[in-house]
């Protein structure tokens, strides 16, 4: 298809030159080009970025009634491409609520994050930060989180965002920020377990991430072995509260989803994920939240560090 190396501006010309039934024509052409790539060569995200390019330009030069024919199994609704080259790097393309426009996170990542952001999906922004970052502290680049700390910190500025996207980005940069300043400290070989037990005492609240994290460098260096299982215990508390808040996160989203009718599962899916879930919340929530207060632990614990 020779279109797919036009621009997106001279495609966008060659469609409105199209009369309806070609343009329905060369619709189904490029949505059958692409279901082939994604079933036989995945790897090949350039040619299925101009698939995606021209798929976008009829659209938006279509009526969308004479397209809707092809929503139900309209291959660049959802996509979720994720690739690991031999020499580390992660390249991962992905679609967004009910557009065919795909986004590279490693050609352009503040437009990703933006757009995720905007569809005020937490576990979309979770999944891309993770992507976009290293997953041992002493391969962070300070000048890269701060790069992401204030990216994130313009997007939350300008966008209205759900009170749930709001409290993720503010946490998350809450952590860039711990992390970009105490980053010597973090990554001093051997560890200064004194030092990293005051860092510890000195946060004001219960944070998820940077409490697990300062937990998991101090259980390192603790020989006595109760003491150690204390710590261990801590951080698995840590790790049940924050699932526990997150899949109350998603069966928020889930019946939202279902109540304004913008999703694409049948209710009988929709019903059996919210099931699943809270299912799962249960049994958190009877063998660790409900048995232990998350504060009175952290300050017990605490009081055994310091001594």
């Amino acid at each position: 298809m020779d279109i797919l190396s036009y621009s997106t501006e001279k495609l966008k010309k060659h469609c409105q030159l199209l009369d309806d039934e070609e343009k329905i024509v060369l619709y189904e052409q490029l949505l059958d080009k692409a279901k082939d790539i994604l079933e036989n060569s995945r790897d090949d995200i350039a040619k299925l970025k101009e698939v995606s390019k021209a798929v976008v330009a009829i659209e938006e030069t279509t009526d969308k009634q004479l397209l809707e024919k092809f929503n139900d199994d309209h291959p660049l609704r959802e996509v979720d491409i994720l690739i690991y080259s031999p020499q580390g790097n992660t390249e991962y393309l992905f679609s967004i609520d009910n557009s065919s426009e795909l986004y590279d996170l490693k050609e352009d990542k503040e437009k990703a994050l933006y757009n995720a952001v905007k569809l005020n999906d937490v576990e979309l922004v979770k999944k891309l930060l993770m992507i976009l970052s290293p997953t041992e502290v002493s391969n962070f680049d300070t000048k890269y989180l701060e790069e992401l700390k204030i990216l994130l910190s313009g997007i939350h500025k300008e966008l209205q965002l759900s009170q749930d996207m709001k409290n993720y980005l503010e946490k998350t940069i809450k952590f860039y920020s711990f992390l970009c300043s105490n980053f010597n400290l973090l990554v001093t070989s051997p560890t200064d377990v004194k030092a990293i037990i005051d860092l510890f005492a000195a946060q004001p609240n219960i944070d998820y991430q940077i409490d697990k994290l300062l937990l998991s460098f101090i259980v390192r260096d603790v020989e006595e072995k109760k003491l150690n299982s204390e710590i261990s215990h801590m951080i698995e508390l840590l790790e049940q509260h924050e699932r526990f808040a997150e899949l109350e996160y998603k069966v928020r989203r889930l019946r939202s989803e279902f109540a304004s009718g913008k999703s694409r599962y049948s209710a009988e899916v929709i019903r059996n994920s919210i099931a699943e879930r809270e299912k799962e919340m249960r049994e958190i929530e009877k063998k660790y939240v409900r048995p232990n207060d998350l504060i009175s632990e952290r300050q017990k614990l605490l009081k055994q560090l310091l001594c």
